[in-house]
């Protein structure tokens, strides 16, 4: 567990703007101890103290914000869902170019995994936005740069289940993969939304938690819960479509045999 710990204590303190080199090597790291751990089924058991850990400290722990009272306590699953939100289309991404490159199956299974997990935790975004930005901003949605631009980066992925389910099995793989990549540029868009385009209603990137640490160390903790829940669901939903790639091999054959 403490070598979990350690690999995402790292790749938060080396940003965004690190290399996905860095990112994919640290997440494979992380990806291999939580295989171990889920194979024994002890992940499941600290995933959900995570969780309950979360909560104490989001309700029990961390200082109410004076400006915004109770309703920023919102701030700490929006925001976390937004960084895991990068990390599962990085993985996305990186196993698209795997799966360009080499052709293997389990990169393909690996990317579409990774994909639906990040489209529920982008939808977790837009959705708890609205709620923070009524009390905030008065109101429920805004045409701002950040908004907008992971409205659209939404969309595209919502695009690449289309895509998937629109074309027979080698163009899937394909095309889904290069629409992959392609969708993955919109990731830096929206994290600089606001240095790009001056928006006065978000908080400027790197903003810095001055006031009450007591925010900061709940905010880390509820992302590192976040993270190690994603890499379960990504070996869960792995799992799943591997087995589902199996049967539908050991269907076509019995076709072929009965035929």
């Amino acid at each position: 567990m403490g070598k979990i710990l350690m690999a995402i204590f790292r790749v938060c303190r080396q940003g965004f703007c690190s290399s996905l080199r860095f990112v994919a090597t640290e997440f494979r790291e992380i990806f291999s101890a939580l295989r171990i751990l889920y194979e024994s089924r002890m992940a499941f058991a600290i995933a959900a103290a995570m969780f309950f850990i979360s909560l104490f400290l989001i309700f029990g722990y961390a200082e109410v914000e004076k400006t915004m009272l109770e309703v920023q306590k919102i701030f700490y699953l929006h925001v976390s869902a937004a960084m895991t939100v990068y990390l599962v289309f990085g993985v996305n991404f990186i196993f698209s170019i795997k799966y360009l490159i080499k052709r293997k199956p389990d990169d393909d299974l690996l990317a579409v995994s990774a994909a639906e997990i990040g489209l529920v935790f982008c939808t977790i975004v837009l959705l708890s936005g609205p709620i923070w930005a009524k009390y905030a901003w008065n109101t429920w949605w805004n045409w701002e740069a950040r908004l907008t631009s992971t409205l659209v980066l939404w969309l595209m992925y919502v695009g690449y289940f289309i895509l998937r389910s629109a074309l027979a099995e080698d163009n899937r793989k394909l095309y889904s993969a290069v629409l992959g990549i392609i969708a993955f540029f919109n990731v830096p868009i929206v994290h600089f939304a606001t240095k790009l385009w001056k928006g006065k209603l978000h908080p400027a990137r790197g903003t810095k938690f001055s006031e009450e640490p007591t925010i900061l160390y709940t905010w880390i903790a509820v992302l590192v819960a976040f993270i190690v829940l994603f890499s379960l669901l990504l070996i869960l939903q792995y799992q799943i479509k591997k087995t589902e790639s199996r049967y539908e091999v050991i269907r076509r054959k019995h076709i072929e045999e009965t035929s």
